[in-house]
């Protein structure tokens, strides 16, 4: 294949793709809402919600809230690391006892 044969193959496969480019790109602005065409002439359009669909939205009801975390207070710790701490204090004083 002589330069000229190559450097015409290159042109058909550039302007190829960039046919591929621009119809990927419409197909890209026909399903994405609020997406601005590729077209480097074009005014940019915003698609927009109906008024439908937002007011839907604002009237839907709530999802119910799970139950509220319930959470100790510090002298609640407090109290639970104390009783570990005896709980421990026993079981090694047990196994120090069996060990003599």
């Amino acid at each position: 294949m002589s330069i000229e044969g190559a450097a015409k193959e290159l042109t058909k496969e550039i302007e190829r793709l960039t046919r591929e480019t621009e119809r990927l790109t419409r197909l890209r602005d026909s399903l994405v809402p609020g997406s601005v065409s590729a077209d480097p002439g074009s005014v940019p359009t915003v698609v927009r919600k109906s008024a439908s669909k937002t007011a839907a939205r604002k009237t839907a009801p709530k999802k119910a809230a799970g139950p509220k975390k319930r959470t100790l207070s510090r002298a609640g710790r407090k109290a639970i690391s104390e009783a570990a701490k005896r709980m421990w204090a026993e079981k090694k004083k047990k196994k120090a006892a069996v060990a003599k």
